[in-house]
């Protein structure tokens, strides 16, 4: 017989064990010992727990009289014990248990080499996202008699290359570009940012021809309200019987007037014609991308442009490329700058951008442009990601500053 201090240690589940081997048939022992465990002891009474498979009934059919005689042996004579049944985890087998803990530290394994990888992947790109690299087009058009190279700049939300964005400057300045054109969402806000814009805008201006088109974040910054056909009618006080889509060009705008100060021009739903070289090139851009309003409150201008002087090179610009996904007009013009989607932000190999948050995950899988070159009813698009430098989840996506050479062939 044993004390009551070797009753409680973690000894006694072997020593019942083993005496249930003695007094057992070795049938009985064979059939039942991986079966059950002592789930506690005390002064009273001993807790057995099963977890096989048949029933507790059957369990204490075959096995009661054995481990009374076994507990007896151990405590004494008087000795209650309590046979019960088991079906959580915690009363598997030793074995199982020991197969589990094992899945668990192994997936425990797998989850920290996961998480320790995207953390390393994560820290790489967001170190790698602070220089910006450099992304070639070559495009094609029977209106030019020589290369016309155009520098597009997006989405900078007012990140900075060195100081006063020199090395951004000094760079567009060393692939001398005949046009500059910005297409939008160069500030978080204009309140809070027209003076970065302005002195971007100012040097940008000394190098080449420049212009700027409007984004999201400047459209809701100056004017405090989305355009897309219901606001713009609400705010207007129109409907399809006397819709005048001169009146949105018209609002008041400071903004424009300081950047047109420093000799950027601003395009909204109107056009601007340079000469390069012998070229004559029109430049249009769109200040209203939601579909909804585009042909509502710029049809009249947008048809102006390409089919004036249709001879000369027509570039169009727009901070979003929705519209270009909704419609299929005869033409859209020589070329098309568009931004707004950051490249997906994330782009994974082979499935390419992961989310957009006009079409979900994977967009290109919807035909959205997302990044890159695209056909719109015959005329090349690009979609820019961006210049944007600290979104610590961009991924696979390095900012970008666009380089678009047209050449006769």
């Amino acid at each position: 017989m044993f004390d009551m201090d070797n009753m409680k240690n973690t000894k006694y589940p072997e020593q019942l064990k083993e005496l249930f081997r003695a007094f057992a048939p070795e049938e009985l022992y064979n059939a039942w010992a991986d079966t059950f465990e002592v789930e506690s002891v005390d002064g009273k009474r001993v807790v057995i727990a099963y977890h096989g498979s048949q029933t507790l009934s059957a369990f204490k059919k075959e096995c009661k009289k054995t481990l009374g005689a076994c507990v007896d042996s151990l405590l004494g004579d008087g000795k209650k014990m309590k046979l019960v049944k088991k079906s959580s985890r915690s009363s598997l087998s030793p074995k199982a248990k020991k197969n589990i803990r094992a899945l668990k530290f192994f997936t425990l394994g797998i989850i920290f080499v996961c998480i320790a990888t995207a953390v390393i992947v994560v820290l790489l790109n967001y170190i790698g996202n602070r220089n910006f690299r450099e992304t070639f087009y070559n495009t094609s058009s029977i209106k030019v008699d020589s290369r016309v190279r155009v520098i597009q700049l997006s989405d900078l939300h007012c990140a900075s290359y060195g100081k006063d964005n020199a090395k951004l400057l000094k760079r567009i300045e060393a692939l001398h570009p005949d046009i500059i054109i910005c297409t939008g969402d160069i500030v978080d806000s204009v309140e809070d940012d027209a003076d970065f814009t302005v002195a971007l805008a100012g040097k940008l201006a000394e190098i080449a021809p420049s212009y700027y088109v409007y984004g999201n974040k400047e459209v809701e910054s100056i004017y405090g309200f989305p355009f897309n056909e219901a606001d713009l009618d609400r705010k207007f006080g129109f409907d399809d019987t006397n819709r005048d889509e001169s009146a949105l060009p018209a609002l008041e705008d400071p903004f424009e007037e300081q950047l047109e100060a420093v000799g950027i021009k601003v395009l909204k739903n109107e056009s601007d014609t340079i000469t390069v070289d012998t070229m004559t090139v029109d430049v249009y851009g769109v200040l209203n991308s939601n579909p909804s309003s585009f042909w509502s409150y710029s049809e009249k201008a947008f048809f102006d442009y390409l089919y004036t002087n249709p001879d000369n090179l027509k570039i169009t610009a727009i901070h979003e490329p929705l519209i270009f996904e909704e419609f299929q007009p005869e033409t859209w013009g020589d070329l098309i700058l568009c931004g707004h989607t950051h490249g997906g932000v994330v782009r994974i190999p082979v499935l390419g951008p992961l989310y957009t948050h006009e079409h979900g995950l994977f967009p290109e899988r919807s035909d959205a442009f997302v990044y890159g070159r695209y056909d719109a009813a015959g005329t090349p698009l690009i979609v820019s990601s961006g210049l944007e430098n600290t979104d610590i989840f961009r991924i696979n996506n390095q900012p970008e500053l666009v380089v678009i050479d047209i050449n006769k062939f």
